[in-house]
């Protein structure tokens, strides 16, 4: 267990986890970030955290698989897609596998904090109404 880390961010382009780390953590937030699916899927805040955002594209496994052994792991985690591919399939796809929302990229800081704070208030929705 990861103590104190709200948000697992899993993304391959160290630009978009550097600036998303900076904007989560002005935010409050406790964030955690890997450049793999692998070492996303490996990371203790998986098991922990309160969100993930993940992106579609990772140079090991599909962001999709990803969310899929994620959603089986943990079916009430809110798991924000990002990807710069933003095609109806591809939304498809990540919706299909258990993805609570979408982000096309690029995105500016307002929309990413939008999006983790909407993750984050549907899964404490979620946990009060079970």
């Amino acid at each position: 267990m990861t103590p104190g880390v709200d948000v697992l961010l899993v993304d391959d382009e160290s630009v978009i986890r550097d600036a998303a780390l900076r904007v989560l953590e002005a935010a409050g937030l406790g964030v955690a970030s890997t450049g793999s699916g692998t070492a996303g899927l490996a990371h203790p805040a998986a098991e922990s955290c309160r969100v993930v955002v993940c992106d579609l594209i990772l140079p090991d496994v599909s962001g999709v698989d990803v969310v899929r052994e994620l959603r089986r792991r943990r079916p009430e985690l809110p798991i924000v897609v990002i990807t710069g591919y933003a095609s109806r399939e591809a939304v498809s796809r990540a919706e299909e596998a258990g993805a609570s929302s979408f982000l096309a990229k690029p995105f500016d800081d307002a929309e990413l904090l939008a999006a983790v704070r909407g993750a984050l208030e549907a899964g404490s929705r979620g946990k009060e109404e079970s």
